[in-house]
């Protein structure tokens, strides 16, 4: 009886300290989040702790590429992570344990020559240097379609793999006539007045909200399935963060700076020239048809092979209730 009298006063004084049908402060919900150095919606969840304001204790690890990421979620390191559309679906195929949660990006991509360069078109670009990351890469596969549409065989140009970083130093040292790449790789060469825009993964295909699909989120499917209600906080707090770029873009382009180690400037000319299209809330919501497209592109073109039927991996990839549980709230 004295055990149960000491218990009750000491309910009794909780209640005492707490407002009125207010429950004990629960311990925040820790959420392990993967992410880039690029300019992200996710550095300003980050900083403006978007995350800890809906109750969770967000653990960020900054991935130099998409692959480590991957790993790193394969081996339960993280619960979520954003990076390439098509390094997650290349996963997916022989690895069904990832979920594909929620649009991000557009564009992304994208060809550059030197900045007094004739070349004008497709056709200017037979018996020109190339620099490309590689033939497993996505730009490959869009300077393919680039090519294809005007004629202009592979054989008709020679490619040059190199690492994107080098890209403009070889086309400021003439050894390449154009480089493909990423912003800020290709956007700093435009800003310096080093080279201009040949094309835009954009002026290619428009497969979602009339961008070409660059990246967006995937989730551990344990972790989703035990915390569904984290995965959607974690889609709405990025909403939240695209809100922020359009009412507050100068102060979202300072964070995207420190977060990258990027001049504001640079920064800058990467939103406003749609380098990176961050899309909308209603055009997070993930589409297995615009990533089929995709998927069938770069098929098409070699860049990748997929055996299996790809409808098949797309319907366990795609989760799109998240974003439409973000959506309605």
């Amino acid at each position: 009886m004295r055990k149960l009298a000491l218990l009750t006063a000491g309910l009794f004084a909780l209640a005492a300290v707490l407002p009125s049908g207010q429950a004990p402060a629960q311990a925040p919900k820790t959420i392990r989040l993967g992410i880039q150095p690029a300019p992200l919606l996710a550095a300003v969840v980050k900083e403006k702790q978007l995350l800890e304001k809906r109750g969770y204790k967000p653990e960020w690890t900054v991935f130099q590429y998409a692959a480590p990421e991957l790993e790193a979620m394969a081996a339960g390191s993280i619960d979520m992570g954003i990076m390439g559309t098509l390094p997650i679906v290349m996963v997916a195929v022989n690895n069904p344990d990832i979920w594909y949660v929620s649009d991000e990006l557009g564009n992304g991509s994208g060809m550059v020559v030197a900045a007094d360069s004739p070349i004008k078109s497709a056709a200017d670009l037979k018996g020109k240097k190339i620099a490309f990351p590689g033939k497993a890469s996505q730009q490959y596969g869009l300077l393919m379609s680039y090519l294809g549409r005007a004629g202009v065989k592979e054989s008709d140009v020679e490619l040059f793999r190199a690492n994107a970083p080098d890209m403009r130093t070889l086309l400021e040292k003439k050894q390449v006539d154009g480089f493909l790449a990423w912003a800020p790789f290709t956007s700093e060469a435009v800003r310096a007045g080093a080279a201009r825009n040949l094309w835009m993964a954009d002026d290619l295909h428009k497969l979602k909200a009339g961008h070409w699909l660059n990246a967006g989120w995937a989730v551990r499917p344990a972790f989703a399935k035990q915390s569904p209600d984290a995965v959607v906080d974690v889609i709405r707090a990025m909403h939240e963060a695209r809100a922020m770029l359009r009412t507050q873009p100068d102060e979202v382009i300072a964070i995207f700076s420190r977060a990258t180690g990027l001049p504001p400037e640079a920064s800058a000319f990467v939103v406003k020239n749609g380098y990176f299209v961050y899309f909308e809330p209603r055009d997070t919501l993930p589409s297995r048809d615009a990533i089929k497209q995709m998927v069938e592109l770069l098929l098409e073109h070699k860049v990748i092979k997929i055996e299996k039927n790809v409808d098949q991996v797309l319907a366990g990839l795609v989760h799109p209730e998240f974003v439409e549980k973000a959506l309605a709230r």
